[in-house]
Parts: structure tokens; C-alpha cells; sequence
């Protein structure tokens, strides 16, 4: 079986999450380590779903982990060219859900490490191959790796994500709250009689635009912080004053922005109107709360891959969407690079697509990028060349 014939089959796989069933991916993996007797670890999260590793070892005590997730969001009602679980090959393209988030980055590196060890080569650093479950919705399958190895050293980490073959140091935060307003029913041809609560969520809405404009913030290269309402819901019927109702906020966050003092500063906001009778009660509920991250461009691992991809050292980016990074390193401390050869652009959208030469070119550069990195000391000129785009 081929390169692309891998990915192919790796996109025939249904792991939409929810379920997820990112287990029928990990058996794809461990056939194909079979046939070729390379070693591999599987954790189990449930009876369909686990995490997938494989780990060479390198010559230095360095380590570095090569992460991806093994599940795609739905293939949603829009209509798609090919069938999303088609795997389709057209016009130098493949197509199916996952082809650009992420299965081709995860396709690409799990290949690159193939590659090492059939050939018996021995990279300067270890190396761990990460295939994770659960990206999509809460990130299970990263939060299940760092239980089981909260004291692993890891001294670089990268994340095949789509960028479109560019160079991401960081992504935005991802702080995603419920607030809900709380009133009183009464007969609506009665209203006196009861507390509105959907009156009292367009005070809560109100707020929010002031503090989306009062909390702004921008961090380059990630760009601006944002705040949108983007669910609604409240009401009984048409003739009863609502005692509910809630809504759902989308906060992405930069450097230094803290989720948990917006929180707070949302919760002074609100007792305030609450103190002023202008709302009766509420509650905030955090639904997803994810870190932004970002890496210093200096980091070695940022350095080769500029060197790899004969870039200079001012063409780095940042992501507004968030990753399984947010987790395996909340706090920024371990240097980070995100790169994939799928187009952002096309995750989560019908007829998605990765281009065959994009991928062929990702294997090769996580390959030269494991091959680098932790080959050099701090300060040693690299004999690294620039590759540019083929």
C-alpha cells in the first residue's frame, strides 16, 4: 500500500465525532505497524475509542511529539461532489471528510516515522507519533496522554493541523460560556405578573457587546480577540412570560488574555445589574475552555522549519482555531509548531480536500524536520537546506 493509498484509506473511515469510533482508525495504524514490525502502544478509552503511539528512539535525550487526531467533525446536510467517505482521487486532489483537518497531517507523519525505521535510522531525538481521539468535541484522548504521562518530558511538539504548508507558532484561546437569565411565568396577557427573562437576556447581550469592544485585544500573529453570540434559546409558548432563558458566547482569546478573569469580570457585570434590579438571576455554565498558545519564533523547532521550508524568519502565523495544543501544553512552555498540508479553509466545509503533492511534501518535511531537530547545539550553524515549495 502507497502513501496516498493509506490516507485513501484512512478517509473511508467513518470517525465523525460525535461517536467518534476513532478505534477502527487506530486499526488501520496497528495493521499497517504489523506488517512492517513496528512497535506500537494503543490506550483505550472506551470500547471504540483510543489514542495510538509509536515512539522511536533517538540518540539524544531530546524528545519530540508528533501529535494529530484521529477524528473529523460530521459531513454535515450540504451537498458533497464525492461521498465524504469516498476517498476520492480527482485533479491531483483527494477528497472526504478529514482530508485537510486532519488526516493527511496525521497520514504524513505517521509515514515520516515509517520511513525512519525501515530504513534503521536513528534520529537525533526520540520520537513519539500521537494520534489522539476526541480533538473535535473535548479533546478526550489528549486529556487521557497527559494523565498517563504528566511527568514525560517533552522538549518540542508539533501539531499537524491544516495551515496550507505554512509555519504556525501559536492559536487563538477558545472560551466558550452558557448564561442564563432567569425570570418568573405568568399569563402573558399578564406580564406585570411575572419577570421576563428573555427581556432580561437582551440587558446580558447588551453587556456582552460593551465588553467585546472593552476587552479587545490583539497579539500578533494570532490577530484580534472576539466575542460573538451565537445560540439562543428561551420561552413556553406564546402566551406565557418566559422564567428562561440562555444563550451561548463564543470568546476566542490572545495573549495575555485569562479566561477566568473575564469570567469574573463577566460575573461583577452581571451581580451589578442584578443589584440594580436590572436583571432578576443568572447562572454561567463554561462549556469549552481552551488556552491560546504561542511560541517563541527563536525556538528551534520554529527555526528548522523555517530552514526546512527556505523561509525567512519573519513568515511565521498563528491560527484563529484552537488544538489538541491547548492541552498538551496550556501553558506555553513547551515550543509548539502547527503544520499540515490541509487548507483550514476547507475543515468542517462539504467536499473537503487535501492536494496530493501538499501531503507528499508534508511527509518529507516532518521526516527532515525529525532528522534536525536535536541535531544541533544552541549556537551551532545548521547545514539544513531550504527546500522552497517543489
Amino acid at each position: 500500500m502507497n502513501d496516498i493509498q493509506f490516507l485513501q484509506q484512512l478517509l473511508q473511515i467513518d470517525s465523525s465525532n460525535p461517536p467518534g469510533n476513532e478505534h477502527l482508525v487506530t486499526e488501520a495504524f496497528i495493521n499497517r505497524c504489523k506488517q512492517n514490525g513496528l512497535p506500537f502502544k494503543v490506550t483505550m478509552l472506551d470500547e471504540t475509542r483510543s489514542n495510538f503511539e509509536v515512539t522511536l528512539p533517538g540518540k539524544s535525550g531530546k524528545q519530540l511529539v508528533l501529535c494529530g487526531h484521529m477524528d473529523t467533525v460530521s459531513p454535515g446536510t450540504g451537498e458533497w461532489i464525492y461521498s465524504p467517505f469516498s476517498g476520492e482521487i480527482a485533479g491531483g486532489r483527494i477528497y472526504g471528510r478529514g482530508a485537510s483537518d486532519m488526516k493527511s497531517g496525521l497520514a504524513a507523519m505517521f509515514l515520516a516515522l515509517e520511513e525512519l525505521y525501515l530504513t534503521s535510522t536513528v534520529p537525533p531525538a526520540g520520537v513519539t507519533f500521537l494520534a489522539t481521539a476526541g480533538e473535535e468535541v473535548d479533546s478526550c484522548g489528549a486529556r487521557a496522554f497527559i494523565k498517563e504521562n504528566d511527568c514525560r518530558k517533552i522538549d518540542a511538539l508539533i501539531i499537524a493541523e491544516p495551515t496550507n504548508e505554512k509555519i504556525v507558532i501559536g492559536h487563538k484561546g477558545a472560551l466558550w460560556l452558557e448564561i442564563t437569565a432567569y425570570g418568573k411565568t405568568s399569563h402573558g396577557s399578564m406580564p406585570e405578573q411575572g419577570i421576563n427573562a428573555v427581556d432580561h437576556m437582551i440587558k446580558i447581550v447588551r453587556l456582552l457587546d460593551e465588553m467585546k469592544i472593552e476587552w479587545k485585544t490583539e497579539k500578533e500573529p494570532l490577530g484580534q480577540s472576539s466575542l460573538a453570540v451565537t445560540m439562543i434559546e428561551g420561552g413556553v409558548q406564546t402566551n406565557v412570560i418566559p422564567d428562561k432563558c440562555s444563550i451561548r458566547a463564543d470568546i476566542r482569546t490572545v495573549p495575555p488574555q485569562s479566561h477566568s478573569s473575564f469570567k469574573n469580570m463577566l460575573k461583577s457585570k452581571l451581580d451589578l445589574l442584578m443589584d440594580q434590579g436590572e436583571i432578576y438571576k443568572y447562572s454561567i455554565e463554561t462549556i469549552l475552555d481552551r488556552p491560546s498558545i504561542l511560541t517563541d519564533p527563536a525556538e528551534d523547532i520554529i527555526q528548522i522549519a523555517q530552514m526546512i521550508r527556505g523561509e525567512s524568519a519573519a513568515n511565521h502565523y498563528g491560527v484563529s482555531y484552537y488544538t489538541d495544543g491547548a492541552v498538551l501544553n496550556p501553558r506555553s512552555e513547551i515550543p509548539t509548531l502547527i503544520y499540515g498540508p490541509g487548507d483550514e479553509k476547507l475543515a468542517h466545509q462539504p467536499n473537503e480536500w487535501v492536494s496530493l503533492e501538499a501531503y507528499q511534501r508534508s511527509i518529507q518535511f516532518y521526516r527532515q524536520l525529525i532528522m534536525t531537530y536535536g541535531k544541533l547545539e544552541p549556537g551551532e550553524p545548521s547545514s539544513v537546506q531550504g527546500r522552497g515549495e517543489n
